[in-house]
């Protein structure tokens, strides 16, 4: 399809399995059938990702992961560049692809890539199963997802988005059955790799949610820890101030910078869309500003007056990705495949709408804010190139409002149904 990559057909592909999955379920009863169908369907995703991987894709892995995993054991001292343009995590991640970077180039890319394809068959039956979505609705959500612009820019770019994806997946799915030192820990891991998720995972530290608190402080624990054992202070240093603070004192205009900085920064230093920090003006800095805050007031709302509300693990979901796309929106760097990670609030409304006071009304909000979140990366830049109007570089942004508006007015229309019931309760 055009403004896709070259992954889309080959992404439909364990998409459709699952769906085919859904669609047969009933007879797939046998605890055998399903080890047959999941076994089938697994070599076959192996047997085909193998072979279509294409060697100028994987942009990310190769700068990044690949490029860490060879200097945090060869040569340390170059692991960050002056402007953090290659590796970007912290130094202790690196480690992880030090037996993918011993490998030959080519070999390591097909072996990651093969990672990140096979785990979407997992992604995509979690995504369904988490969200508890019925009926028709489950293949919308599947549609969805494999027409998403962001995870096809994961996927194309080599980056880890869809298998964090899967461990915020996984995390609320554990969150509803009550192990919640496991959910913090999968948290904890997905927050380390994608820093936007550190702001929302502490929500549950607001709300009491020790245990889940605890498993996010033993992750990070353990990896403080490592980092100083193992990684130089001065290597550790450099990466806080190269790839973090410097960030957030100077926005990045480029396209694939979604956040509230990436939007303004186009706005008010319009001709420079690439990747280098830029200084900021008077203008972006008082805009920045204000928005900032009035981003920020309802968020803070939710948080204090949600605090002696009853809540299913429903509640907290809308309350965690509340704080999430706030996070997003006020990154200094939002890359747009992040956003992939809003399906999963998506397919959450879409698959509890009784429980989240969903009213049909708010279809209005749900449906234009879906297509924005998934437009691809080339339609985007096709239509700023068509229209000459740097607004057409941000449709993950402002998907991301009307989702951000979206959100709190659900979370309004459950906090009201909940104390009205509360009421009636003391009343009777």
């Amino acid at each position: 399809m055009p403004y896709y990559s070259y992954y889309l057909p080959v992404t439909l592909l364990p998409i459709l399995l699952a769906g085919l999955y859904f669609f047969f379920e009933k007879e797939l009863s046998s605890p055998r059938l399903r080890w047959f169908w999941w076994i089938g369907s697994l070599t076959l995703i192996a047997l085909v990702g193998y072979y279509v991987i294409q060697e100028h894709a994987l942009y990310d892995y190769f700068k990044g992961y690949f490029h860490g995993g060879r200097k945090v054991v060869r040569n340390i001292d170059v692991l960050y560049d002056d402007a953090c343009y290659g590796f970007t995590n912290f130094p202790l991640f690196a480690y992880l692809f030090v037996p993918l970077a011993n490998l030959p180039k080519e070999l390591s890319g097909r072996v990651f890539f093969l990672v990140g394809y096979l785990l979407l068959l997992p992604l995509a039956c979690w995504l369904v199963k988490a969200s508890e979505v019925k009926g028709w609705r489950r293949f919308l959500v599947l549609a969805l997802l494999a027409l998403n612009g962001p995870l096809d820019y994961s996927i194309w770019l080599g980056n880890t988005t869809q298998i964090v994806m899967l461990f915020v997946l996984l995390a609320f799915f554990t969150l509803n059955r009550g192990w919640d030192w496991l959910t913090g820990i999968l948290l904890g891991v997905g927050g380390l790799i994608k820093l936007p998720l550190v702001l929302p995972s502490g929500y549950f530290l607001l709300r009491g949610k020790w245990k889940v608190v605890g498993g996010g402080l033993l992750v990070a624990g353990a990896v403080l820890f490592l980092s100083l054992v193992l990684i130089p202070l001065e290597i550790n240093s450099t990466w806080l101030e190269r790839c973090v603070l410097m960030m957030a004192g100077n926005p990045t205009a480029a396209y694939n910078n979604q956040s509230l900085n990436g939007f303004l920064a186009r706005i008010f230093m319009p001709g420079n869309y690439g990747w280098d920090p830029l200084t900021p003006t008077p203008a972006y800095i008082a805009a920045s500003n204000i928005g900032r805050i009035l981003l920020a007031l309802p968020a803070l709302y939710i948080l204090i007056a949600g605090r002696k509300t009853e809540k299913t693990a429903q509640h907290h979901a809308i309350e965690f990705f509340i704080i999430l796309v706030f996070s997003l929106l006020t990154s200094p760097i939002a890359w747009t495949h992040y956003f992939a990670l809003l399906l999963i609030p998506a397919a959450m409304i879409l698959g509890n709408p009784e429980r989240l006071n969903y009213r049909n009304w708010m279809r209005l909000l749900l449906a234009p804010s879906l297509i924005l979140l998934s437009v691809p990366k080339d339609l985007s830049l096709a239509l700023f190139e068509w229209t000459g109007s740097t607004l057409m570089l941000s449709p993950q942004f402002i998907g991301s409002l009307l989702f951000y508006g979206l959100l709190i007015t659900i979370w309004a229309s459950s906090h009201n149904a909940a104390r009205t019931a509360n009421d009636l309760g003391v009343i009777a």
